[in-house]
C-alpha cells in the first residue's frame, strides 16, 4: 500500500478490497501515479473539491491501472468518469453483449475464463453478475456484496453471460444495484452471516429448479461471508450505524471498515456510513490524522470545525 502526502490535491479514482482490506484508489497528480490508500484502522479526513478529472485507464490483460496521461478535466455536470482517450485505451464495455462493436482488448478479455456469481446484500436484494476468473471474489468485494457464491465457471465471457442472463430473468434476482442503495442497506438492514448463507442456499435451491438456469451451467460453490475482508472480523450491527445528514463535501474519523464504496467512520463511539461513489473523479484532499467534521446524533447533522 502506498500513501498520499497530507494536504496534496489528488483525484479519487475508485476503490477496492483484497486480502489486506479495503482501499481507495487515488491518482497523485504530482507524481502522475495511481496509489492504493489502505483505509481500515486509519484516522483521516477526505475533502471533495469541485473540479472533476478523468480517473484514468486500465489494462484488461494485466488489470494494471494508471492515471489519465493528459489529466483531462471533465465537465461538472457530466456523468462519465473517463475521457474518450482513456475509454478507448481501456476498451471495456460491461454490456458487450448489447453492442455492435467490441474492442480488440475486450475480445481478448472475453476469451479468458470467466465466472458467474450471486451477490447478497440483504434477504430481498440478491444480484447476479460475471467477471474474469482471474479476479475471483475481488469483483464481489468491489461491489460491496455482504456475502456471495460462485455459481458457474466457464471458458469465456459469452458462456458466463448465458448463465447471468438466465439468472437475471428470474424473480428476485437483480442485474444492477445503485451504490446509494447498498449504503442504505448497510446502515439500515440487519446483516447476519448465518442468515446470509441460509438465504443464498434458499435462492440457489429455487434457481436449481429452473431448466434454463441449469442448462446454462449452474454449478453453485460454497457461500462466502465477506465481512472479514471489509472489517477484519464480523460486520458491525446496523443498530450501531448511522448515515450523516448535512454537508456532503467532507468526511472523516477513524475508519473501521469499508463495504464497496461505503466507508464506515467512527467518531465518539458511534459509527457513520458515507457513500463515496459520487466522489469518484473529483479532486480530493486527504488529511491524515485529523478529523475535519463532526457528526451529530440527533438529529444527524454534520458541521465543519
Amino acid at each position: 500500500m502506498d500513501n498520499i502526502e497530507t494536504g496534496r490535491a489528488a483525484v479519487l479514482a475508485g476503490h477496492g478490497c483484497d486480502e489486506d482490506g479495503p482501499y481507495l484508489l487515488v491518482n497523485d497528480r504530482v507524481r502522475n501515479v495511481q496509489v492504493r490508500v489502505g483505509v481500515r484502522g486509519r484516522t483521516f479526513s477526505l475533502r471533495r473539491l469541485p473540479v472533476r478529472r478523468c480517473v484514468g485507464r486500465h489494462d484488461l490483460e494485466t488489470h494494471a491501472k494508471m492515471p489519465c496521461p493528459l489529466d483531462v478535466e471533465l465537465p461538472p455536470e457530466s456523468k462519465v468518469t473517463v475521457c474518450p482517450a482513456c475509454q478507448e485505451a481501456t476498451g471495456f464495455n460491461p454490456s458487450f453483449y448489447n453492442t455492435d462493436f467490441v474492442s480488440p482488448q475486450q475480445r481478448a478479455y472475453n476469451a479468458e475464463p470467466h465466472i458467474a456469481y450471486l451477490a447478497y446484500f440483504s434477504p430481498a436484494h440478491v444480484k447476479a453478475g460475471i467477471t474474469g476468473a482471474s479476479r475471483g471474489v475481488r469483483r464481489l468485494l468491489e461491489q460491496g456484496a455482504r456475502a456471495g457464491r460462485i455459481v458457474g465457471r466457464f471458458d469465456d465471457a459469452y458462456a458466463a453471460r448465458e448463465l447471468e442472463a438466465a439468472l437475471c430473468a428470474q424473480p428476485g434476482i437483480a442485474e444492477t444495484m445503485r451504490a446509494s442503495k447498498k449504503a442504505d442497506l448497510l446502515a439500515n438492514e440487519r446483516f447476519d452471516a448465518a442468515e446470509a448463507v441460509s438465504g443464498l442456499d434458499r435462492e440457489t435451491a429455487r434457481l436449481a429448479q429452473v431448466e434454463a438456469v441449469v442448462r446454462a451451467g449452474f454449478a453453485p460453490e460454497p457461500v462466502q461471508d465477506f465481512s472479514p475482508y471489509y472489517f477484519g472480523g464480523p460486520s458491525p450491527s446496523c443498530d450501531d450505524l448511522q448515515q450523516p445528514d448535512g454537508a456532503r463535501d467532507v468526511c472523516g474519523g477513524r475508519c473501521i471498515g469499508m463495504v464497496g464504496s461505503a466507508i464506515v467512520f467512527e467518531q465518539g463511539g458511534a459509527s457513520f456510513v458515507v457513500c463515496l461513489k459520487d466522489w469518484e473523479s473529483h479532486e480530493v484532499e486527504l488529511v491524515e490524522n485529523e478529523v475535519l467534521c463532526t457528526y451529530d446524533f440527533a438529529p444527524q447533522q454534520m458541521s465543519l470545525l
